[in-house]
């Protein structure tokens, strides 16, 4: 006979309550599972493509939930199950005193069992799944990944920060963002970069002195603290989302994440989202003397990505989407944004003229000018 005592959650708030209930609940059905030699399972919101609907503007999340048992079929011990286990009471426990750590100390509470980082927040990832909410409502926050520096001013508790004067290296987000409040300093747009190198660059040449903007950075594929901050001001400010990306299937990727969002997290990963209008890196701005001197062969990866791209929903029925990525395939190259020379000068012409892919919606609504109630 196997009895479980949990105690009562002292310090847990309302919301954190329902949650811990919701793993003693998963708990406590493994272990009578084991109690009476049957193999132990628990159930998760599915992200498989039956799941999965794909429009054109959006990604929509079934509620189809998908058995993972601690036993396969040959009788052999999952470990990513084990792993999942430890994950959930380390939630249960940071739960239930009330507190909260980041994703990066959580690993390290847990390092012994883990091969890295990845490896946790693969599981994490899991336990979002398992329990069907937010990541930042089970205590565990992500280490800050992304900037922010310009026309923009953040009210943070009784601090208040002018993004003019943070230097190169901006503001650092922090992993949950909701505390924060802006107040717009005369932007016009939000200008998205892929990396922090280039947004360090542009930071530098105060870019906002010629384009008045929010210039942002979410370090390469971004997390849904910088994604939750992106949609925020584009909605409070009615602004349009520039993108700079690099020229490479990857670069197409992180657009789509910041467009779409990300079925891994579960019904988070698409909770935030903003439509932002891909500035570049196309094919045309790609020279023959830089693409000699500075390109890349694709590989086999990138081909394999190309395709996939191809054949998602909002690349296939948007043309000029379409056309950009059928010519990065075809011509087989690719280019980082710090080969060009001069990215101040570079940004600047091409938002002066306009030179940024507008949706087929976008074109249709808003007569290739206009965008959400604001112009271009």
């Amino acid at each position: 006979r196997i009895q479980i005592l949990f105690e009562p959650c002292a310090m847990a708030s309302a919301g954190a309550e329902l949650i811990i209930s919701k793993i003693e609940d998963v708990i406590l059905h493994i272990v009578t599972c084991l109690s009476r030699d049957i193999s132990p399972s628990y159930t998760m919101l599915s992200n498989s493509s039956s799941n999965v609907t794909k429009d054109a503007d959006k990604i929509r999340l079934g509620d189809e939930r998908v058995e993972v048992a601690m036993f396969d079929r040959a009788g052999t011990r999952s470990l990513r199950f084990s792993k999942v286990i430890q994950v959930m009471a380390l939630v249960h426990r940071t739960l239930k005193m009330g507190n909260t750590v980041t994703q990066r100390d959580a690993y390290y509470t847990l390092s012994a069992s883990f091969t890295s980082q990845n490896d946790f927040n693969a599981c994490l990832d899991d336990v979002i799944r398992i329990l069907d909410v937010p990541r930042r409502s089970l205590g565990i926050v992500s280490a800050p990944k992304g900037s922010l520096a310009g026309n923009i001013r953040i009210l943070q508790s009784h601090e208040t920060i002018d993004c003019l004067l943070t230097g190169t290296t901006g503001y650092e987000l922090p992993g949950d963002p909701t505390s924060l409040d802006f107040e717009s300093l005369g932007a016009r747009y939000i200008l998205l970069v892929e990396k922090d190198a280039v947004f360090k660059t542009l930071s530098e040449a105060k870019i906002w002195n010629e384009i008045p903007c929010v210039l942002m950075t979410g370090r390469g594929y971004p997390g849904l603290a910088v994604r939750e901050v992106v949609s925020r001001l584009e909605h409070q400010f009615k602004l349009p989302v520039l993108g700079l990306f690099d020229y490479n299937p990857h670069g197409v990727q992180i657009l789509l994440t910041y467009r779409l969002g990300s079925t891994r997290k579960g019904r988070e990963g698409i909770q935030h989202t903003a439509n932002v209008l891909w500035l570049g890196l196309h094919s045309t701005d790609l020279g023959s003397e830089m693409k000699a001197r500075h390109s890349k062969p694709f590989t086999q990866r990138d081909v394999q990505l190309c395709t996939s791209l191809l054949n998602q929903p909002f690349i296939n029925q948007n043309k000029l989407y379409w056309d950009e990525v059928t010519q990065m395939k075809e011509q087989g190259v690719k280019l980082e944004l710090e080969s060009l020379p001069d990215i101040k000068s570079f940004v600047v012409e091409k938002i002066h003229k306009k030179q940024f892919l507008l949706t087929h919606y976008e074109m249709k609504s808003h007569e290739m000018n206009c965008h959400d109630g604001f112009e271009l």
